[in-house]
């Protein structure tokens, strides 16, 4: 049996890249960057990339050929959506049949947006079904702030389209901020009629390591020295995980789902309940390492956090009604595994 381990690592220790690291430059928000690798085996024997493993869902990599022969190459191709503002870092790895040690390859890079231009190129006002959330006299694009998959230690940004409706110029804000977000208005002063935009900082250092959810309060203003009100209210989420505290192996567990969006009976009752189901179809245990809700409408029981391999559990989950106007969250369900392919897990209820 010694013989036979020692063969496919001694097969990936030659599996080398031309250039472990890409750098992808400066970016613009909500575009598609791609970059490729150019990988060889200088082994003496062939092997079989197994599967390809990235570090963010916003990632996808594929490699031709499959095979590579003693001493051929292959291309990694990888492409990277940007929807979140900032610096980003995020990994590939190749994993080779009977190994469960792989290459590591590298993205790295800067998303921006020029508020200053999508400010000038705005036009007058924006058309109703783009703006549909009343604050005062400002409309925003959005009545909740969300920062998902965030991996600890990145600072990242989020921007909220809003449009002033009044007949005199708003300063837009938000206030009661907690320490680890900030906030820049663009442009500061905004008259009637236009749109601006609020960019929200999230600096998860100061979240003092505490993965999982971290959720708080914010509040629209429209001029300065102006009060909070209920009315006024902005529920955020933030979902922080670290890749480096999950193992990447073979032998690692892996989640399966019934469902990623769960569709509650449409009844007139005070609970309604739906089920979803939870699989480990890897080969070592699934831990469950934080379940939580984004809502308070939201209940969930999970009758065990440890699950076998070829175990199947199922979550319950509850749907109280006379909550339903507590909060502006969405309704959603966060688990956080030990499933390096998935280390961050949200179901959705409908």
């Amino acid at each position: 049996m010694a013989a036979l381990t020692a063969v496919p690592q001694c097969v990936l220790a030659q599996l080398t890249a031309e250039k472990r690291t890409q750098n992808l430059g400066t970016l613009q928000l909500y575009s598609e960057a791609t970059t490729s690798f150019k990988i060889k085996n200088t082994s003496g024997k062939a092997v079989n990339v197994d599967r390809i493993v990235t570090s963010s869902s916003q990632m996808k990599a594929s490699c031709s050929p499959m095979t590579i022969g003693a001493g051929g190459t292959a291309t990694v191709s990888v492409s990277y959506n940007t929807d979140l503002v900032g610096r980003f870092t995020n990994g590939i790895y190749v994993y080779v049949e009977g190994s469960d040690k792989p290459l590591a390859l590298q993205i790295k890079g800067k998303v921006y947006i020029d508020l200053r231009k999508a400010y000038e190129n705005s036009g007058t006002k924006a058309p109703e079904d783009d703006f549909g959330v009343v604050f005062g006299p400002l409309t925003l694009k959005t009545d909740n702030i969300e920062f998902d998959y965030v991996n600890d230690g990145d600072v990242v940004n989020r921007t909220i389209a809003v449009t002033n409706n009044s007949e005199e110029n708003c300063q837009p804000n938000l206030l009661h901020l907690p320490a680890y977000l900030s906030v820049e208005a663009t442009p500061k002063v905004l008259r009637p009629g236009r749109t601006g935009y609020l960019t929200i900082t999230l600096d998860s250092r100061k979240l003092n390591h505490n993965l999982g959810l971290t959720q708080d309060v914010v509040y629209v203003s429209s001029y300065e020295g102006e009060s909070v009100s209920k009315d006024r209210e902005i529920p955020v989420s933030i979902v922080l995980f670290d890749t480096a505290t999950v193992e990447r192996s073979n032998r690692a567990p892996s989640i399966l789902l019934s469902t990623d969006v769960l569709e509650m009976p449409k009844v007139k009752k005070s609970k309604v309940k739906g089920t979803v189901s939870i699989s480990n179809t890897g080969r070592s245990d699934l831990m469950i390492r934080s379940l939580q809700v984004f809502h308070p409408a939201i209940n969930v029981s999970l009758p065990k956090t440890t699950i076998e391999p070829g175990e199947t559990v199922n979550m319950q989950v509850k749907l109280v009604n006379k909550y339903r106007d507590l909060s502006n969250a969405r309704y959603r369900i966060l688990m956080i595994t030990n499933d390096y392919r998935r280390p961050v897990v949200l179901v959705s209820i409908r």
